[in-house]
């Protein structure tokens, strides 16, 4: 075993635990859990790194508790994950139960996921995943082709993602970017996302959570939701989306929750501010009646309660005549809903004459310039 001290901190290279370009996904599975058990074993600061070069790997879990002092997972080569497409983990490479860990390096996480897409299977593997995670950092990566989720942060507190670049296909399901639920004190900042299904998705029991100077494009734009589709959900609350740039996606910023389900949850104070919207064909949207594949019964309106909700300082393009849609719950409408300097254009001239808002059980507000004009008091 090679351990290298750099000032105070201990260095664990996989390579000397017999992980190798070369090696099998299992074998280099079994050398990284051998230099990660050095490395949670260490008292004090102590980084799992993996050099430059392309390495199979297997899934795993870096489980802790460990002994006081940070770790660092240093990736500065490219992880290979399985091709295999069928579900037999959650997650490709998990983080659990850790306090103070930073995943970071100028790396890849390659999550091979095209034949997983091919079988249209639902909650596949996760690439990178933290889960009861107490003051963590994912930095500095680039991740593609996820089978499932690229990352996802669940139970944690305290996290934050920067300087990351996420890819997959347009045409490749579920694969979220960032899916955060379940924690708080979440930031999500500098990062370049664009994949099949939503750059970032808020699910429930996320508190105070910020997502800031996101570049969003291909993908289904930045949503909160969907919610309500389980019982006794936790509700979601103090969410900042501001500083972001949202391009080609289906929707740009989305609220979703189903209906006919006996989930009595809350979303309350949501903020959507200073945001530019580009070819999206449908830019500011609440959804309580998100019903895909007909899997609920739409005909029982969503129980979840929705309020404290701004647009504000919102522009850019649609492709869609529909700018602006608010379809709110007739058993529990949308209150305080804001909509602050909304300037969106269609982009063919076919659109001007068709160019609308839609509002359906919503209270609230309409304030400053609106284009398209309001379906809300102005």
């Amino acid at each position: 075993m090679a351990v290298v001290t750099l000032g105070s901190a201990k260095h664990f290279d996989v390579t000397q635990y017999s992980a190798s370009p070369g090696g099998s996904f299992d074998s280099n599975k079994q050398a990284f859990l051998d230099a990660w058990q050095s490395v949670c074993e260490f008292n004090g600061d102590a980084t799992l790194v993996v050099p430059t070069g392309t390495f199979q790997l297997a899934p795993l879990v870096f489980a802790g508790p460990c002994k006081p002092g940070q770790r660092k997972f240093k990736i500065l080569g490219t992880l290979v994950a399985p091709s295999d497409g069928s579900k037999e983990h959650e997650s490709w490479i998990e983080f659990r139960e850790l306090h103070e860990i930073v995943v970071e390096g100028g790396g890849v996480l390659n999550g091979q996921g095209a034949n997983a897409w091919s079988q249209k299977k639902k909650n596949m593997p996760i690439s990178l995943h933290f889960i009861k995670v107490n003051n963590g950092r994912i930095t500095n990566l680039a991740l593609k082709d996820s089978k499932g989720f690229h990352i996802a942060i669940h139970q944690s507190v305290n996290v934050v993602i920067r300087a990351i670049d996420i890819t997959a296909p347009s045409d490749s399901p579920n694969t979220d970017g960032i899916h955060i639920s379940g924690s708080s004190q979440v930031r999500i900042t500098g990062v370049t996302i664009g994949t099949g299904d939503d750059c970032v998705s808020i699910g429930p029991g996320s508190y105070n959570i910020i997502i800031a100077n996101v570049r969003c494009g291909p993908g289904h734009g930045i949503s909160i939701g969907s919610l309500g589709k389980y019982q006794d959900e936790e509700n979601v609350a103090h969410i900042n989306v501001r500083n972001c740039t949202i391009a080609g996606t289906t929707n740009g910023l989305r609220i979703k929750t189903w209906p006919g389900t006996s989930t009595t949850s809350q979303a309350y104070n949501i903020t959507f501010e200073n945001i530019k919207l580009e070819n999206v064909t449908r830019p500011i949207i609440i959804d309580q009646e998100y019903c895909p594949n007909d899997q609920c019964n739409s005909n029982e309106p969503s129980k979840v309660k929705l309020s404290g909700i701004s647009f504000k300082h919102i522009q850019g393009t649609t492709n869609s005549p529909d700018a602006v849609t608010l379809k709110c719950s007739k058993l529990v409408p949308c209150k305080d809903v804001r909509l602050i300097d909304i300037d969106l254009k269609p982009l063919f001239s076919s659109l001007v004459n068709k160019f609308d808002s839609i509002c359906s059980n919503v209270l609230g507000l309409a304030l400053g310039i609106q284009k398209p004009n309001p379906c809300l008091h102005h």
